[in-house]
């Protein structure tokens, strides 16, 4: 197939790895996006130093990204076209994350070490007996006996299960071990205890502490993909509200409202609930009744942009305990010095939610005084030191993966399928729990499947 007529619904991170991959199978395209900018939650906000307090004197702009984005070498061939795509400007970053915890900051990935050093000698020795006498069980139902089995009950609710409930909102005992995104494969404590007792130190890759990052912040990748695709290729301010169908394709989809255009083949990287409420005709009940039952987490970032140096060293900071209303703090100048003007730096705190959560619906001005009470638990600041503040909210940041998720998802799909011209494809879309480099792989193979039939 040398030429077709792609519609791909939404301009996100997995919009737009398949529109790259469209353009390089030459392929006749168009994205639809409904914002006013392509990227999704993939994108690099600045705020301008002549927007912040005219006092500092300091000039420049704050950058911070939609969420604490890395880029990981996970997969060769999409490594070397992020590299491509920006040549030096693509930097490998060694900033190491923590977990603050009962007033004390640990490492993460957890370190043997760092335990012995921070831990009472009462609590070290019942980690070590659960970890290395009590038998791991071979197979585990949801993400609390995961957590326990890998380290063992003690530290398992110190620092991943209560942090669990704080971020997915549910119960540990009804996520399902999927939420770990393979970032827990490999730091299995009771091995990693055994190993070193018995003398044969394994030194397991720091997942979380190497990575690569743009020098601009994680928007250059989306912008860099906008680039190349081309301005015609995309249509912003486009939103899709129905998918029009007959004879199991898709013959038209609606945009705005009342914009009606007739397709040929389709990709959908919009929510999976979203996209089977847009259905006309409408699906059965029954498959209405599975959408209903799938959750999307909301996020709401709330930024201060300081008037010093440096908050803290690390790539993110993780706060399991509840008195904190948020869960994960980055800094975007330790992922590279120019997010911030020289002197200056910023802080983005996340806190997930749902539509019908407090924070979701509470004004700024009582968001940012919450926030700002919180923050000085973990490192006082001045209130001078506050040059700008502001919130940013991200609906369906990100699937919700409960026990039962596979079942309920896997209908929609299936039922999705039956759409000979549809093609389902990104986190959202297909309900998966996916990073950057899994975008740029499932865009690709979308495109390869479509352009090879």
């Amino acid at each position: 197939m040398k030429t077709t007529d792609l519609h791909i619904l939404g301009g996100g991170p997995a919009g737009l790895t398949t529109g790259y991959y469209a353009k390089k199978h030459s392929l006749n395209f168009t994205i639809f996006e409904a914002g006013e900018h392509a990227g999704g939650n993939c994108r690099t906000l600045k705020i301008k130093g002549a927007d912040c307090r005219p006092c500092v004197s300091q000039s420049g702009d704050f950058r911070f990204d939609t969420g604490a984005h890395r880029f990981h070498d996970k997969d060769p061939q999409v490594t070397e076209e992020v590299k491509n795509l920006l040549g030096n400007d693509l930097l490998q970053v060694e900033a190491p994350s923590e977990i603050f915890f009962e007033g004390k900051f640990y490492r993460f990935p957890l370190l043997l070490s760092d335990l012995v050093e921070k831990l009472e000698t009462k609590t070290l020795l019942k980690i070590a007996w659960e970890n290395l006498y009590s038998s791991p069980k071979k197979q585990v139902e949801n993400f609390e006996e995961f957590a326990i089995n890998q380290y063992g009950k003690t530290l398992a609710e110190r620092f991943l299960l209560n942090y669990s409930e704080k971020l997915w909102g549910q119960p540990p005992c009804n996520l399902s071990t999927a939420i770990t995104g393979n970032r827990l494969k490999g730091l299995d404590l009771r091995s990693f205890l055994r190993s070193t007792v018995l003398g044969t130190p394994q030194n397991p890759k720091h997942l979380d502490g190497s990575f690569f990052y743009p020098r601009h912040g994680i928007g250059m990748i989306s912008d860099k993909v906008c680039e190349f695709i081309g301005d015609k290729h995309i249509k912003l301010k486009h939103r899709v509200n129905r998918l029009i169908h007959k004879n199991e394709k898709i013959e038209r989809i609606v945009l705005n409202d009342d914009v009606e255009i007739p397709v040929a083949t389709v990709i959908n990287t919009l929510p999976l609930t979203l996209s089977v409420r847009m259905l006309e005709p409408a699906a059965p009940p029954e498959l209405c009744a599975v959408a209903d039952k799938i959750k999307y987490r909301h996020l709401v970032l709330c930024v201060f942009c300081l008037n010093r140096d440096t908050f803290s060293s690390n790539a993110s900071l993780y706060f399991p305990s509840e008195e904190f209303p948020f869960t994960r703090l980055y800094e975007p100048k330790n992922r590279s010095a120019e997010m911030a003007p020289k002197g200056q730096t910023a802080v983005v705190l996340e806190l997930p939610c749902y539509s019908d959560d407090a924070v979701w619906n509470m004004s700024e001005a009582a968001l940012q005084t919450e926030v700002w009470e919180a923050l000085q638990c973990v490192k006082p600041l001045l209130p001078e030191e506050v040059i700008h503040y502001e919130t940013y909210k991200l609906p369906f940041a990100y699937p919700v993966l409960e026990v039962d998720f596979e079942e309920n998802v896997t209908r929609l799909v299936t039922y999705f399928k039956r759409f000979e011209n549809l093609h389902l494809t990104g986190r959202s879309s297909l309900f998966r729990y996916l990073h950057l480099h899994d975008l740029f792989k499932a865009g690709r193979e979308v495109v390869e499947q479509i352009a090879n039939v």
